[in-house]
């Protein structure tokens, strides 16, 4: 039985800063700077393959540009006994009297858009008999208590922040970093806290016969079983992905361990795009909502910085969608045909529709925003104009003046003197005044 659910992690790590300087070899250092405390710390592999081949078409995933995730950490027997023990967390959890999830191990990953999730591997002990049903239904409950193992989300987490260069820290919940987004944003509400929890259920069979006759399919529904695919393109292996609950039914005796996980992997970095995409998407509504309210303002810098988080945010949204398609083109066929699957279970093309539509309106106002901006940028430079030709209007006036008037056979003061700058400044004040009364009825 594994468990999987997605948080915010309150670290953001500048993707763009790690791949200008070589973003793998920044991780195996940082996975090197964490060695030495409880658990395993690790990075993704990219190891070579020894044909030189970088791509099995059938069996092997490209690697994305960007990593799937910046760096895991394991806990197992005896550091996780530790680690849970030093936070007064159980290694067992027990809802009523159904089951105890007995906790084998657990793994928590940081992701670079500021989020991060947590997988429980363990096993279930039925305090009684169940059926298909209720086993699926203690599952469920179980997986509601695993919120209290937060202390040790953050613990994690803050571990990293203190390990990762302020160079590639973009915004940081534990007390360092820039933060270069708008902020009201929710990337620092809820640090920790879980989103949800997918339940993956690994049913082994001894032969094909158990695993057709198993009623696997009521794990993932309650009803209308009979409407669920396989997703598996591996023989002697079923694979049911679901919205909440996903199945994978194997024949021990066929399947080797390595073509086992790949359903996993799947739900974790779906679950991950899912929340990022969720929290984009409310991000850009009330981001929207706030911009077009004062759209109108005659404050430059208030503009000027709406125009600096619009421009943030478009960059925000489209590296998100240029890393989600860039993953799901790396898959192999096992792994796409399952990511499809999710993909149509969770509607994530319908949340990916709903961020483009806030994106086209947030554009919007930034058009608005810019013609405002112009024009108060041109407007302040009609004036500086206009003060600088005032100046230089009565520089001319006066040199014109004490050329004409002022003599050898004149004395000062001279009243023709005084009369005619007095007559011209009207006349440059009148012609000013009403250029400002032109402007004010433009604007």
């Amino acid at each position: 039985m594994t468990f999987n659910g997605p948080m915010r992690s309150g670290l953001v790590i500048d993707s763009r800063a790690l791949l200008a300087k070589g973003y793998g070899a920044y991780q195996q250092e940082f996975a090197a700077a964490m060695a030495g405390g409880q658990g395993h710390w690790y990075t993704p592999a990219h190891g070579a393959r020894g044909n030189k081949m970088k791509i099995d078409a059938d069996t092997r995933r490209g690697n994305t540009i960007i990593p799937g995730y910046f760096a895991g950490r394991t806990l197992e027997e005896k550091d996780l006994a530790d680690a849970l023990a030093s936070l007064n967390l159980p290694l067992s959890l027990q809802h009523e009297n159904d089951c105890i999830f007995h906790i084998h191990a657990i793994d928590l990953r940081l992701y670079d858009m500021g989020y991060g999730s947590a997988t429980f591997v363990g096993e279930i002990e039925a305090l009684r008999d169940l059926t298909m049903g209720e086993y699926r239904v203690a599952a469920e409950k179980t997986s509601s208590l695993l919120s209290a193992y937060r202390a040790l989300f953050l613990a994690t987490f803050e571990m990293a922040a203190g390990k990762l260069a302020a160079e590639y820290t973009l915004a940081s919940f534990y007390g360092s970093g820039r933060n270069a987004y708008w902020p009201n944003s929710s990337i620092f509400q809820g640090v920790g806290d879980l989103f949800w929890v997918h339940r993956v259920f690994h049913v082994p069979c001894a032969g094909d016969y158990e695993m057709q006759k198993h009623s696997s399919k009521q794990l993932i529904f309650s009803e209308q079983a009979h409407l669920i695919e396989d997703a598996s393109v591996v023989p002697h292996l079923s694979v049911y992905p679901g919205n909440g609950n996903s199945a994978e039914v194997y024949d021990t005796g066929a399947v080797q361990p390595k073509q086992l996980g790949t359903l996993l992997s799947m739900v974790r970095a779906q679950n991950i795009f899912s929340v990022a995409a969720e929290d984009i998407d409310r991000d850009l509504f009330f981001l929207s909502n706030e911009l077009d309210r004062q759209k109108h303002s005659q404050d430059m810098k208030l503009l000027e910085r709406q125009s600096e988080i619009i421009v943030e945010y478009q960059s925000k949204v489209t590296l998100f969608k240029a890393v989600y398609d860039d993953f799901d083109n790396s898959l192999d066929p096992q792994g796409l045909k399952i990511w499809h699957a999710l993909e149509k279970a969770w509607h994530t093309r319908d949340r990916f529709d709903n961020l483009n539509t806030k994106l086209a309106l947030v554009e919007k106002i930034y058009d608005r925003v810019r013609e405002n901006l112009n024009h108060l940028q041109n407007k302040k430079l009609g004036l500086f104009m206009l003060a600088f030709t005032l100046i230089s209007t009565l520089s001319v006036i006066v040199d014109t003046v004490d050329f004409t008037t002022q003599g050898d056979s004149l004395q000062a003061p001279s009243v023709i003197r005084v009369g005619v700058l007095v007559a011209t400044l009207l006349l440059v004040v009148i012609f000013a005044f009403s250029l400002l009364k032109r402007d004010r009825r433009r604007s």
